[in-house]
């Protein structure tokens, strides 16, 4: 294990394939136990459904130090693959061009290295969302699997506490629900009461959504 590896960060990075081979890269660095994401979504075109990739020659690399850093190495020379994309481009520019003293390299050694794209798992996230509502939308099915009254919970921590109900949809992929906030209060009787202190509405991602 070398210095330099030592100060690899953990995350998603982004590859850059040779011209369309993201699934041949994408099989190679599964065989060799890397954990991989190419986002394939399905398109119906003249009748017939094809298969197409959503980000041509790139492909999304999970990197965990404690099971792949020994293995770090064989990234660039996997088949398939043409390089990790750095989100550095000027410090590895200077750094080629000689402008930097052997200070200045040493100082920027983990600058240099390839580094996580940034809010990895939440932009791996909207495009996993994004696939699957490409994927019904080729498969017909309609996003909006929801009736007006329908008790709904959305995937977010800071709302998934809160009553809603679901009103109406706001076009193919958006909707509005009614949020209510509660308040509990404990009777003498040793019940508790539940009042509404105020409602809201909101616009949503139906994707955010699910039946309570």
């Amino acid at each position: 294990m070398s210095n330099k590896e030592c100060l690899l960060e953990e995350g998603w990075y982004l590859l850059k394939t040779k011209v369309r081979q993201e699934l041949r890269a994408m099989e190679n660095l599964n065989n060799l136990g890397f954990d991989t994401y190419c986002p394939v979504f399905r398109q119906k075109s003249k009748g017939t459904i094809k298969e197409e990739v959503l980000f041509p020659d790139y492909l999304f690399l999970l990197l965990d130090l404690e099971k792949d850093l020994e293995k770090f190495h064989t990234i660039r020379s996997c088949r398939g693959v043409h390089e990790m994309v750095h989100f550095n481009r000027i410090t590895r520019q200077l750094a080629s061009s000689g402008r930097m003293s052997k200070k200045e390299e040493e100082k920027a050694k983990s600058d240099l290295l390839p580094k996580p794209i940034p809010n990895g798992e939440d932009i791996i996230d909207e495009i996993r969302k994004i696939v699957r509502i490409l994927n019904n939308k080729a498969d017909g099915v309609s996003p909006d699997a929801f009736e007006p009254g329908d008790k709904v919970v959305m995937n977010h921590p800071l709302f998934k506490h809160l009553e809603m109900t679901f009103e109406k949809s706001m076009g193919a992929y958006r909707g509005q629900i009614l949020i209510s906030h509660i308040k509990e209060q404990r009777l003498s009787d040793g019940t508790t009461q539940k009042t509404v202190v105020k409602k809201q509405r909101m616009q949503v991602r139906l994707d955010d959504l699910e039946k309570a």
